[in-house]
């Protein structure tokens, strides 16, 4: 007698297919949140090592890398080195090697050889340290394409009120001007540029590489490590002209365009998108779910939540501005 094979019947097929497509529904989310818990994790690890640049760096020099200027040495010329607050930063970060392939001339500042990431496109080459898994626009590999030029991009941003020092405004709610010029020099130095405390003043907190929105005057802004561009001398292409591609954040340069660059306004972004059209090049953004982490001071790293009050947020940007900070700092 022959015997019939055992098969599945079209019901039980679509059943086994359903059960399949429900465990795959409830384990995709699960992987998502490890892969983002992850992320978040390695982001943590590097604004601590944006910390310890600083600290390092401030050990040796006496004072903190400048939003944009000459960096432990006398700020006249001739120049030993130029370029932004992340450029000096490299020796401090095993990137030495990177930061001494930038030697080479630039008439524009008066010398004949300077440490100057415009040299040897050195602007274009990514780093590791500067680079956000979770940031979409960072490009993939740490860089991104622009106008025909590569740049190297940093998912984070100095805090320009301390790397500046001389902001032009005054620490009020909301700022006013000081009747000074914007000095990006720096020298700020810890703790005595601190009075408001370096355990609440914020160095260092994420930024979107590439960022814009509609009606942008200034066209794709973010944050490149090593753009470096100056009014005055106009620098050799490609750092010029001025615009939000610099990686620091309240940049008091920008309010008379951009008022929300500054003062409570400037609070940060979370998961702002489509990041070329919903994105504000002159604020803070993050690409984590959960809030803002940001590089304190004093070493030390902190998660904001998304629903921290605007002030709280400028508060503890303000390295001198004499506030208190709210309780939703603690919280």
């Amino acid at each position: 007698m022959v015997r019939k094979r055992g098969g599945f019947t079209l019901i039980e097929l679509l059943v086994v297919i359903a059960i399949i497509a429900i465990l795959i529904g409830l384990l995709v989310p699960a992987v998502q949140k490890v892969r983002e818990a992850a992320a978040r994790t390695q982001c943590g690890n590097n604004i601590k090592q944006w910390l310890l640049a600083c600290h390092n760096a401030h050990d040796q020099n006496g004072k903190l890398p400048p939003a944009l200027a000459q960096y432990g040495g006398n700020q006249t010329p001739p120049l030993n080195n130029f370029g932004v607050g992340t450029f000096h930063l490299l020796p401090y970060i095993e990137q030495d090697n990177l930061y001494k392939s930038s030697l080479g001339p630039v008439p524009q500042l008066g010398s004949p050889s300077v440490y100057f990431p415009g040299n040897n496109q050195v602007y274009s080459q990514p780093v590791k340290t500067f680079v956000c898994p979770s940031d979409p626009s960072a490009g993939g590999n740490g860089t991104v394409t622009v106008g025909g030029v590569t740049w190297g991009v940093s998912c984070y941003a100095f805090n320009a009120l301390v790397f500046s020092k001389d902001n032009g405004i005054n620490y009020t709610n909301p700022p006013t001007p000081t009747g000074t010029s914007y000095k990006p020099d720096g020298a700020a130095r810890i703790p005595a540029d601190f009075t408001d405390g370096i355990s609440n003043t914020m160095l260092v907190a994420e930024k979107y590489a590439q960022c814009s929105f509609p009606g942008n005057p200034w066209g794709v802004g973010g944050s490149y490590w090593a753009y470096s561009a100056l009014s005055s001398p106009v620098l050799p292409a490609p750092m010029n002209p001025p615009r939000p591609v610099y990686p620091g954040f309240e940049i008091s340069f920008f309010a008379p365009v951009a008022p929300q660059t500054i003062g409570p306004a400037s609070k940060f972004q979370v998961q702002p998108a489509p990041f070329l059209t919903n994105c504000d090049p002159f604020r803070a953004s993050t690409a984590h779910t959960g809030g803002m982490q940001v590089g304190m001071a004093d070493g030390s790293v902190r998660s904001l939540a998304p629903s921290i009050s605007a002030n709280t947020w400028w508060f503890a940007c303000t390295p001198s501005g004499g506030e208190v900070l709210g309780t939703d700092w603690s919280s």
